[in-house]
């Protein structure tokens, strides 16, 4: 049975209303709902619920759902389906919970968005077998959870998809059921948006400030479609505050201004933004509806006032040497600290790399009053993978500002990853990552072992391009002992020369529950690239020779570094341009290339880090191209006078 995208659903709760997903933004998913935990031929108020949620979600996202349910009276439950038509029908599952996400086969299809959704009431984390749950986050499956009293049950961090605070919902933080659920349901309505996120960025493409005296302050305008026109002011708040002034260059929000603060609404109205408050981009956010003036319900702008910049030099101060100590950061020309509460081991890491440092051993509490005249950053949002603070998504607000006056302290190792190899594999380029630190080889669990970190590894090797297997098989539950590692995580871009480059996080004796970190490298790597389909010999779809055939290249992660390195290659000098979209036509054939890093001062391809896929995630309307400037390298040779 293949499974695209499934939502467990195992609590009760009251009618849902979803307000959803942005406006004008086409999505494509396939949602499969799994409910167990009611006898529902018994319990049929509480199925009627169910089916109102997948309703409601159905409305937001415009996707028809399926749902699969398990109880032992499947002709009952048949009965009242019949006797209380609707557009929810059910397949029976006679599978529990831990025993169908063993079974789940899968196999990726392009440009869908795939989730699995575990609504859970009390059941043992550890019934869901972590190794499993690992492959279909590797495979693109996004995991939420949602439940009651969860968050006393860390080990369902390391279920669900990061960060945990967008998808990790526990009932008891809402007043009622339906809000929680409508609260995930925007969370689902933005995990399925992120394949739209070129198409969001074309609809909003761009921002201002305005009347307000500088760049940083003002009345917030958008370009939309092509026409400016005004933010309303109906559901403004400091989340998106904070990203429209990320988004400027500007640093963290000091107010989001309502009523009219820097003058009337202008032109057409975008009637909402509803961000996180970690987007980069306020087209990353869900969007409201654009519409004209309406003169019977009166609109008013929303103003934002930002820091002037953002975040620069990081310290550790009040340590035992260059590499422990409170965390500070420059802001706005002032040294400000970190609230503890909102600042985890990602954050740290980045901070341990950023210093130079080696790994994160751990985090440390520190009491007492910021410095005169100091601002704490109250809220931090690192992926792990940024190489300093300032990639990261910092804030100077909180609903409950940080308690107890506690400051983050970070304590680094003074020594970095300084080997890697690979074990009981077929090759020398493929096996379990073990890594030398602190004098011995450690395993690296498979949590949060991603193909960034794989396309750095085998670049280290000398090997060829990682290879993404991504299709999940039918697995048997684990019986074996989980083996222990001194190497919690490793947090990569792809772009590093090595595992040493990353930012990465110890933690004695940690238990590798998903099992652990395999790596399967190409032998060899991209031999020849050309250009196909352009006005020239220098533009066009970019294809490689891969595996005795020719082959295109998502566009994934298709940058100008990218680019750069492709027109050097083929020898027509600097990139202008880095298409996507099948710019210059689709390909036919092979995806080869699922995700490239290149810094941009490569001479070839082959020198990047990379990733093939067996079962591309891609499909050709994502082909890459280029454009380059034309300049070929030519040898000047000057002739004597005759």
């Amino acid at each position: 049975m293949s499974v695209f995208f499934w939502i467990l659903l195992i609590v009760a709760c009251s009618a849902v209303h979803i307000e959803g997903c942005s406006h004008g933004v086409h999505r494509s998913a396939e949602i499969i709902v799994y409910a167990d935990r009611y006898r529902y031929h018994k319990n049929y108020h509480e199925l009627e619920l169910v089916r109102g949620f997948i309703e409601g979600l159905e409305n937001a996202t415009n996707h028809q759902v399926m749902l699969h349910l398990y109880d032992y009276n499947f002709k009952d439950l048949q009965e009242h389906f019949r006797s209380h038509p609707g557009r929810v029908s059910f397949i029976p599952q006679e599978k529990f919970i831990v025993e169908f996400i063993n079974s789940m086969t899968w196999r990726p299809q392009p440009g869908r968005s795939h989730i699995l959704i575990l609504i859970v009431g009390g059941l043992d984390p550890f019934l869901f077998t972590k190794p499993k749950i690992h492959k279909l986050q590797r495979a693109g499956v996004e995991i939420f959870v949602i439940g009651s009293k969860i968050f006393r049950d860390y080990k369902l961090y390391d279920i669900v998809s990061y960060p945990p605070k967008t998808h990790l919902y526990d009932l008891l933080d809402y007043p009622s059921p339906d809000r929680a659920l409508s609260a995930l349901a925007q969370s689902v309505c933005r995990s399925i948006e992120v394949k739209e996120r070129r198409a969001k960025k074309a609809l909003l493409s761009q921002v201002r400030l305005v009347d307000g005296g500088d760049r940083c302050r003002g009345r917030v305008e958008l370009l939309y479609n092509n026409t400016w026109g005004t933010l309303s002011d109906e559901d403004w708040d400091r989340q998106g505050a904070d990203v429209i002034c990320r988004q400027l260059g500007c640093g963290p929000s000091l107010e989001a201004m309502k009523g009219d603060a820097f003058g009337p609404v202008s032109g057409n109205i975008l009637e909402k933004v509803d961000c996180t408050g970690d987007e980069h981009d306020v087209s990353e956010c869900l969007l409201g509806a654009w519409t004209e003036p309406d003169s019977t319900r009166p609109q008013h702008s929303a103003g934002v006032s930002c820091l002037s910049s953002g975040a620069g030099n990081v310290r550790l101060v009040n340590g035992s040497g260059s590499c422990d100590g409170i965390v500070e950061v420059s802001l706005n020309n002032t040294w400000s600290r970190f609230c503890l509460w909102k600042f985890d081991i990602r954050e740290a890491s980045v901070v341990c790399r950023q210093m130079g440092c080696g790994p994160l051993v751990k985090i440390q509490e520190n009491f007492g009053e910021a410095g005169l005249g100091q601002k704490t950053v109250e809220k931090t949002y690192c992926s792990g993978a940024e190489s300093q603070i300032s990639e990261c998504s910092l804030s100077v607000w909180s609903s409950q500002p940080c308690l107890h006056n506690i400051h983050a302290g970070i304590v680094c190792s003074t020594a970095a990853i300084s080997k890697v190899t690979l074990t009981d594999g077929s090759s020398t380029c493929s096996g379990k990552v073990k890594v030398f630190q602190d004098n011995k080889w450690n395993l690296v669990p498979a949590f949060e072992w991603h193909v960034e970190e794989e396309a750095v590894l085998c670049k280290q090797l000398g090997c060829g391009l990682a290879i993404e297997r991504a299709r999940v098989k039918e697995m048997s539950i684990r019986k074996e002992k989980d083996p222990h590692t001194d190497v919690r995580s490793i947090y990569c871009s792809g772009h590093e020369a090595s595992l040493s480059a990353c930012s990465s996080v110890l933690s004695k004796g940690h238990k590798c529950e998903s099992g652990e970190a395999e790596v399967l490298c190409s032998q060899s790597g991209i031999s020849k690239v050309r250009l196909v389909g352009g006005d020239s010999a220098c533009s066009g779809r970019v294809e490689v020779f891969y595996n005795q055939a020719w082959g295109t290249v998502c566009d994934d992660t298709w940058d100008l570094s990218n680019a750069h390195v492709v027109c050097r290659q083929v020898g027509c000098g600097p990139a202008k341009r880095a298409p996507r979209e099948a710019y210059f036509g689709p390909g036919s054939g092979s995806i080869w290339l699922e995700k490239l890093f290149c810094n941009g001062t490569e001479t070839l391809i082959a020198q990047c880090g990379g990733v093939v896929s067996k079962n591309s995630l891609c499909a050709h309307s994502q082909d890459a191209g280029v454009i380059c400037t034309g300049e070929h390298g030519v040898t000047i040779i000057k002739c004597p006078d005759m």
